[in-house]
């Protein structure tokens, strides 16, 4: 049984999955301005007083961002001390594993993700010239890469002049088609993607 913890999205949610299907589907908070750290550990306990799931959990997986600084916080700590309790693995996702996934299908230098956080942060990350992923926190207008044919989005479109070609994703879906691809390892230190200025935190 796998545990997943998306707290990039606007609505960060758990989801068990056993065998490659979702068993129960939950998210944390009813709408953006609610605290994760508020419902976090209240939503996970009513899920496995119904299901009890603790002692079948085998997996974890959590966004790692970009996102809310807040969110990416909270989860990373209320995931480590499930994963040092019960003995976990785990697996990190983030848009640059998206974007490996994705790249099989599309050309990399011609699609990004437009990727929307709660406390109404919001991200455009793209491919450089140099095959590394721009984190731009979208503060401000930006002018979006003219070489951009496609942006998947995972709550709500971008507003783009550029009409490019936009497609709603799903972290969950994308998760669940590349399960085969996913690395778990024991002993693993959470290491959220945290922007500012448009560069990674460390």
């Amino acid at each position: 049984m796998l545990l997943l913890l998306d707290v990039i999205s606007p609505l960060p949610e758990f989801c068990i999955i056993e065998e490659n299907k979702i068993i129960i589907q939950r998210k944390i908070v009813k709408k953006e301005s609610d605290k994760l750290s508020d419902y976090i550990f209240q939503i996970f306990k009513e899920i496995n007083d119904n299901l009890k799931i603790t002692d079948n959990i085998k997996q974890t997986i959590m966004t790692i961002g970009p996102g809310s600084y807040t969110s990416l916080r909270v989860g990373a700590a209320f995931l480590s001390g499930l994963i040092i309790s019960k003995d976990l693995t785990f697996c990190p996702i983030s848009v640059e594993d998206i974007f490996n996934f994705k790249s099989l299908l599309y050309k990399s230098s011609e699609f990004g993700f437009y990727i929307n956080s709660s406390q109404n942060q919001n991200f455009l990350c793209v491919m450089n010239n140099d095959k590394k992923i721009e984190y731009l926190k979208l503060d401000n207008k930006i002018k979006i890469k003219s070489n951009l044919k496609t942006i998947f989005y995972n709550f709500n479109k971008l507003n783009d002049n550029n009409r490019c070609s936009q497609i709603k994703f799903s972290f969950i879906d994308e998760i669940l088609q590349n399960y085969q691809k996913l690395k778990f390892t024991k002993k693993s230190i959470i290491k959220p993607i945290y922007i500012s200025n448009n560069k990674i935190l460390n």
